[in-house]
């Protein structure tokens, strides 16, 4: 039985790690039979021409966060639902009144306004060096070096900070390789190897610098208004492979870090 468990298992995370995780990042194969999919999907799932038409965005698949739902597409074709795709102008007590002038009458209003997707450890006042804060030092948008450690701020090692593979990976392989890294700094600080260790302003630079570069060739900057963009425009997003992460905690390179000994 373990051996049959563990055949999907490697099939999920093969398939995971060389198609998904490679779609939106590069153009290719992978690229073109992930959208390719969601084209069929929508198909063979609606008839309806005219809300089919509704229900594709302008935009290229993946450009947004994939909603991952058997039942959508079965749930808005239900006698009683109505997709409507004009803008909202306004919310009134009757109901919501479309760009067009309609008033849509409604009992019940669910005002999902969203989350703060750059939130990371706050409401956590985290303070650094020189009592410089972490919102002060992400003023700016938030930066860190490979996702874990900000400089100015010794001994702090986030797990899903800035620029987390969140776009082509799961979250579960993505934290435990964060933790495994962060680990490894803790076991130097508890051994009394390491009394402090933040990484260098210019091995931040130059890992942010690197993904800039990399952000081109995304599918996150096709032409879509996301929660992924940040206030550059840039999707605050890991533009690699799920390898390539791994392959960047793996073991940490000391001369990216200033560390303090006693």
């Amino acid at each position: 039985m373990a051996a049959l468990n563990a055949l999907p298992y490697r099939f999920w995370g093969w398939y995971l790690r060389q198609v998904l995780g490679r779609a939106p990042i590069r153009p290719g194969w992978q690229r073109r039979l992930a959208q390719a999919k969601c084209r069929w999907n929508l198909r063979l799932s609606v008839r309806d021409p005219d809300l089919r038409a509704k229900l594709t965005p302008a935009y290229q698949p993946m450009c947004k966060r994939q909603v991952m739902a058997g039942h959508f597409y079965r749930s808005v074709q239900q006698p009683g639902v109505k997709v409507i795709t004009d803008p909202i102008d306004h919310i009134e007590p009757r109901g919501v009144v479309t760009a067009d002038g309609e008033l849509h009458e409604l009992d019940l209003l669910v005002y999902a306004t969203g989350f703060d997707a750059r939130a990371y450890v706050r409401p956590l006042e985290v303070i650094g060096e020189g009592g410089r804060t972490l919102d002060e030092a992400w003023a700016d948008g938030p930066k860190a070096y490979r996702s874990i450690a900000v400089p100015g701020f010794p001994n702090l090692f986030m797990l899903m900070g800035p620029h987390s593979p969140i776009g082509n990976q799961s979250l579960v392989p993505v934290a435990e390789d964060q933790a495994d890294y962060a680990m490894w700094w803790i076991n130097q600080l508890r051994e009394g190897v390491v009394h402090a260790a933040a990484p260098t302003e210019a091995a931040t630079k130059e890992y942010n610098e690197s993904m800039k570069a990399a952000m081109p060739q995304t599918i996150w900057v096709t032409g879509c208004s996301s929660w992924y963009l940040g206030k550059d425009g840039l999707p605050e997003l890991f533009p690699w492979t799920p390898e390539t992460h791994r392959e960047l905690l793996r073991q940490p390179e000391l001369a990216h870090f200033e560390v303090r000994t006693a």
